[in-house]
């Protein structure tokens, strides 16, 4: 008896963890698998490094432009292939995607975190980089002027650090469920004029949106407690610390529908342009949105797919924003919506 119960429960947990995605799921999208990908491994720092990355099949450039998607904390870059399907926009725009891992499954972004190994071993992540971008070059040329960065969570911090450490080599970057780290501003306290994007919920509960310490369950159960994980901005104060040395800013205001046109809440679209130098700072702030990276793809098998959110399509807001920062041309009014 005592096992039936605890199989109807188990029945009934699965169902309810399944709804989530079933009510997203339609026809599946175009995936490039991970076998499509090349896996790779150097030395970076004394260490051996591991990462994957897209070459497209159809280019008609020379030298290729960049983009990394970086992982969040425990996460690793194979995940994010599924995640983000940024393969399968380097296919249609043209360009390299690359998949990093992080030592020990965290990025050493300036927060200097007690309990993390790449943090206590103070990684030199950002030579890692500069090390990943030598090594492709050497397989397909690689343009240096179109060379960008977008990541999740610690990976979204990480993203920053690259900006401020590495900004001759990055062109713009995005940070996904991130906000600025003191950390990063005790770094960094005079950042240069670059194109920097965020996209941050409201109701995050391990980044707090409106600045503060960030807390990491330690484990997956709902009353899990926390593990302290440094200080932030809010989300306002990220916005303006990255265009304090815009020397012509201009700020405007938007709403932004949701992709669920079920859900009434507008999301808040800001954006501080520089008019001397054409670099843009902007940010998404969904209401009632989550610690995840919005209309991010899951996939356990045929039947179990869907998406994690139907807030904002982040790959598309994402890789517009670099191809305009690539040109100085306009060349999107707003980036999509849909899939």
């Amino acid at each position: 008896m005592i096992r039936n119960r605890y199989e109807i429960f188990r029945l009934h947990l699965i169902l309810i963890m399944m709804i989530p995605f079933s009510f997203f799921c339609k026809s599946l999208p175009s995936v490039v698998p991970v076998k499509d990908h090349t896996l790779e491994s150097i030395v970076s720092d004394g260490i051996v490094r591991t990462f994957r990355y897209y070459i497209p099949k159809n280019r008609s450039e020379t030298k290729l432009p960049v983009v990394f998607i970086l992982h969040g904390g425990g996460g690793s870059g194979e995940g994010m292939i599924y995640l983000s399907r940024m393969s399968e926009k380097a296919e249609e725009y043209g360009f390299i995607a690359v998949y990093p891992d992080g030592y020990a499954n965290r990025w050493n972004d300036g927060r200097k975190i007690t309990h993390s190994l790449t943090d206590k071993r103070n990684t030199k992540d950002v030579e890692f980089f500069r090390d990943m971008v030598r090594f492709i070059d050497l397989k397909i040329p690689v343009d240096y002027s179109r060379i960008h960065a977008v990541g999740i969570s610690n990976g979204g911090f990480m993203t920053q650090r690259l900006l401020c450490e590495a900004d001759d080599l990055f062109r713009s970057v995005y940070s996904v469920a991130a906000v600025t780290s003191k950390g990063l501003v005790e770094i960094c306290p005079s950042p240069r004029a670059k194109s920097i994007g965020f996209i941050m919920g409201t109701a995050d509960d391990v980044i707090p949106y409106s600045g503060g310490t960030v807390s990491i369950p330690k484990d997956m159960s709902p009353n899990a407690s926390r593990i302290p994980a440094g200080e932030v901005l809010s989300f306002t104060d990220s916005l303006k610390f990255w265009s304090s040395n815009f020397t012509c800013k201009e700020e405007s205001k938007a709403k932004k529908r949701h992709l669920n046109k079920f859900w009434k809440r507008d999301i808040e679209y800001t954006k501080f342009s520089d008019c001397s130098t054409d670099e843009v700072v902007e940010g998404y702030l969904i209401p009632g949105g989550g610690h995840i990276w919005p209309n991010g793809f899951f996939y356990q098998n045929e039947k179990q797919y869907g998406y994690l959110s139907k807030d904002l399509d982040t790959r598309e807001i994402v890789i517009q924003f670099f191809r305009r920062t690539d040109s100085k041309e306009k060349l999107v009014d707003n980036a999509s919506f849909g899939n």
